[in-house]
């Protein structure tokens, strides 16, 4: 009777964190979609085409305009990816490449750098 009413609670423990974190990715990709309005970036356009560029050298180019204060401060207040000559330099991808998946690091570069911690976790667990 006990071990019947330990897993009933376990349970309804489980749910409710299930449905907690299920929240709080809902909420988390409807503020992406609003932040990702700012740049003109739909969903719906990003879609990876590859072009024999690698999604973990993509990744790579997000993290690094993620983790620098500078690119991602301009980046915010350009609404663009108007850093590419200098995200070219420093990660030696050409400025043509870093156009042609603007949308892609962007994106990206929100996920790994901003209050998306169910996102990244996501992301983090299907590029491994």
């Amino acid at each position: 009777m006990l071990f019947k009413s330990v897993t009933k609670e376990v349970k309804k423990l489980f749910l409710f964190k299930r449905s907690n974190a299920s929240v709080q990715r809902q909420e988390e990709i409807l503020h992406l979609k609003r932040r990702l309005e700012e740049f003109d970036i739909q969903f719906s356009n990003l879609a990876y085409q590859s072009s024999g560029v690698e999604t973990r050298t993509l990744m790579e180019i997000s993290r690094t305009v993620a983790q620098n204060n500078e690119l991602l401060n301009t980046l915010s207040s350009e609404r663009e990816l108007a850093v590419q000559q200098l995200l070219a330099n420093r990660v030696g991808i050409s400025p043509k490449i870093l156009e042609e998946h603007h949308q892609f690091i962007v994106t990206m570069a929100h996920i790994f750098g901003g209050p998306y911690p169910c996102l990244r976790e996501y992301v983090r667990s299907s590029i491994t």
